[in-house]
């Protein structure tokens, strides 16, 4: 059972790119395949089958398993120990901080 659902935020806390640590994402769907469909047309290997989420952030950076160059993409998969949720009022607030930073 996940901790997360759909649409639900989270903090990358753990990547293979740390140009993702950090990175807030909106996770899309729960999967265990060994090939993972990112719904933009790209795709990824999970070749343990670790339950993993499929990401949705506006610079995500990720690797082409076949080709082994690093890109740019707005979708990707994570592992679900590598998020941490974002619950509660911490939209609200850094909604705030944005606003506050205009």
């Amino acid at each position: 059972m996940s901790k997360f659902k759909p649409g639900d935020l989270a903090l990358v806390i753990k990547a293979n790119h740390e140009e993702n640590i950090g990175k807030i994402v909106t996770l899309i769907r729960f999967t265990s395949e060994s090939v993972i469909d990112c719904g933009d047309g790209s795709k990824t290997i999970n070749p343990d089958n670790l339950t993993c989420w499929v990401i949705q952030h506006e610079e995500l950076v990720t690797t082409n398993e076949l080709l082994g160059f690093k890109y740019q993409s707005f979708t990707g998969a994570c592992p679900e120990s590598w998020l941490m949720p974002l619950r509660g009022d911490f939209q609200h607030e850094q909604e705030k901080e944005e606003e506050f930073a205009e």
